[in-house]
């Protein structure tokens, strides 16, 4: 995984309002800068999370998952159940470029699981939202990371 921030053309790659919003958002942020974005509106920022580029997604996600598993994150049901759909989309989208993290995401998911009620996420108005990370621990077991040269 880069050590530094990814430039504007790893977030922007087909120059899409999407990714043109993440760069803003998101250009030359270190993590802790991003950690705090997500703390801050984490349902605002998972959409840049969503469309930018898997170099940029590799980076960020970490920041994402360091907010989900920290004490700010209690009570935080919309953003654990939207992070859970950011993952399955970017499985679904771009299985081979999400491998070299799947060990992250995947540490991530028994994290968010190990104390799901902290979240909030009644079944009744968000679904089975543990169901569904269970299901996306299931596909990353199967990934096998495949790292760029």
């Amino acid at each position: 995984m880069n050590a530094r921030p990814p430039t504007e053309r790893e977030i922007n790659i087909f120059d899409s309002l999407d990714e043109r919003s993440a760069v803003k958002n998101f250009l030359w942020k270190s993590l802790e800068e991003a950690r705090s974005l997500f703390r801050d509106n984490f349902l605002h920022y998972q959409e840049d999370l969503m469309w930018m580029g898997p170099i940029a997604f590799r980076f960020y996600v970490v920041a994402a998952i360091n907010y989900l598993l920290s004490e700010d994150a209690t009570d935080a049901a919309d953003a654990v159940s939207t992070f859970c759909m950011v993952l399955k989309f970017r499985l679904d989208e771009e299985t081979a470029e999400i491998a070299p993290v799947g060990p992250i995401l995947r540490d991530a998911i028994f994290g968010i699981l190990n104390d799901f009620d902290r979240y909030g996420a009644d079944i009744a108005y968000y679904g089975d939202v543990a169901g569904r990370y269970r299901a996306l621990l299931a596909r990353l077991e199967d990934l096998t990371p495949v790292y760029p040269s």
